[in-house]
């Protein structure tokens, strides 16, 4: 016969209380081991993660890469080029470099089998060296992709030279230095592409110069601001272009207070001064903060985690295509003296359009692989269409999806995943023996 064990609840009462004590206990010291968490996060810089060897990628990566790869897929022209925006068959030279980054990240991932990059590379590269050249000197601003006519942005039917642009310029150079130097079958194909360009059209007085053609007049004037200028300025090196002012990150720099972060910006006031993540995170992946210093990076991320912990916006700006009219913004984290602005191309407010990009946010997390960009990282990634590619990003008013897709984007997704798989800077990884 077994005993019945009777519990007095009156003697149960201290250790219901015991366990009490001990679970808030508990609670408080996981909230204050979170609160160091967060305070460290805010308070010290992060540094940018790489490793000796290869790395593994989740299957989150491995699904992303895919989708990514599936917009090249769908906006592959004969030419070789990709189109800038899905089914729209235009294309810059800033869109081309986001293409071979693409390609080359496909490639590496085994998303395009070797043969088939070969061919396509070499397809690529043959239409970059007969394109119709501005005024014979340099790439057009714009092309229509499948005719390889010179055009304005938007206006695929009508041929006009409209002007050149380093910047972009500057993009498509550092992938075929890339591309030269991993796949030396490829190297004399990619110096054909720049060989026939007017390089001192490029530099003056030490800056990046730019031309615009309008109404039977061009203007050339000065290139780029602080993050876009030195970006540019260290690639065009590559074949020679030397802008020394260009290439100084203090020559034109001032810091502004930002939500206690002191952000590099631009004191140049001629023309928009966007301070903008794209060129830093495009510098961290490529040529491992070679033209910009890495606590420059550090603190723009710092400043966008304090802005998400103050307003619960996941927040990593850039500027990005839209779905919808005025088809393109500019979210600055500092612009024009205001802070946390976004404008359309022309300058006019697009507050209404602001919002998040998910290139930055994959950016930002594969160089810095922190709490907050992990956290940037699962809150966007799902932003994609499997069968098309991965979206711009989202609208912070509504919470809906930037649907547009585009080159840039995908492009960019692919050599922010590559980067992580090799676990360097893609110009470091290319010189490597293999």
């Amino acid at each position: 016969m077994t005993k019945d064990i009777i519990l007095n609840p009156a003697s149960a009462q201290p250790s219901l209380l015991k366990q009490a004590i001990i679970a808030s206990a508990i609670a408080l010291i996981g909230f204050g081991f979170n609160q160091a968490l967060q305070w460290r996060e805010t308070s010290i810089l992060p540094t940018p993660v790489t490793s000796q060897g290869l790395n593994r990628l989740s299957v989150e990566d491995i699904q992303l890469a895919h989708t990514a790869w599936r917009y090249f897929e769908k906006n592959r022209l004969s030419t070789g080029l990709v189109s800038s925006a899905a089914d729209f068959p235009a294309t810059t030279m800033w869109d081309v470099g986001s293409q071979f980054a693409g390609m080359v990240a496909a490639r590496e991932l085994e998303l395009l089998s070797a043969a088939e990059f070969d061919q396509w590379m070499q397809s690529a590269l043959a239409t970059l060296a007969k394109l119709p050249l501005y005024r014979n000197e340099l790439p057009n601003k714009a092309y229509n992709a499948k005719t390889l006519i010179p055009v304005n942005y938007g206006q695929l039917q009508k041929p006009q030279e409209i002007g050149f642009s380093a910047l972009d310029l500057a993009r498509l150079v550092q992938w075929l230095d890339i591309i030269a130097t991993r796949y030396p079958q490829h190297a004399a194909a990619s110096r054909a592409v720049t060989a026939r360009w007017k390089l001192e059209r490029l530099v003056q007085n030490g800056q990046l110069m730019g031309a615009e053609y309008r109404s039977g007049k061009e203007t050339w004037n000065q290139e780029g601001r602080l993050g876009y200028e030195q970006y540019a300025a260290y690639s065009l090196k590559k074949i020679g272009v030397i802008a020394a002012k260009a290439l100084d990150t203090k020559a034109e720099n001032k810091f502004v207070n930002i939500m206690g972060v002191e952000v590099p910006s631009d004191k140049r006031t001629t023309y928009h001064n966007y301070v903008t993540s794209e060129p830093y995170i495009l510098d961290g992946l490529e040529s491992g903060f070679k033209a910009l210093p890495a606590e420059y990076a550090a603190k723009l991320l710092q400043a966008q985690q304090r802005r998400y912990q103050a307003t619960n916006q996941l927040t990593a700006w850039s500027e990005d295509n839209l779905d919808r009219e005025p088809w393109f913004v500019y979210n600055c984290i500092f612009v024009n003296g205001e802070l946390w602005k976004s404008i359309d191309s022309s300058g006019k407010d697009a507050a209404a359009f602001r919002g998040s990009s998910i290139k930055a946010a994959i950016g930002w997390h594969m160089l810095f692989q922190t709490r907050y960009t992990e956290k940037l990282y699962k809150g966007m990634r799902w932003l994609a269409d499997p069968n098309r590619g991965v979206f711009a990003g989202f609208y912070e008013q509504t919470q809906e999806p930037n649907r547009a897709l585009t080159v840039n984007t995908n492009g960019i997704v692919l050599e922010a995943l590559l980067y992580r798989r090799v676990g360097k800077p893609l110009a470091v990884w290319a010189n490597e023996p293999h």
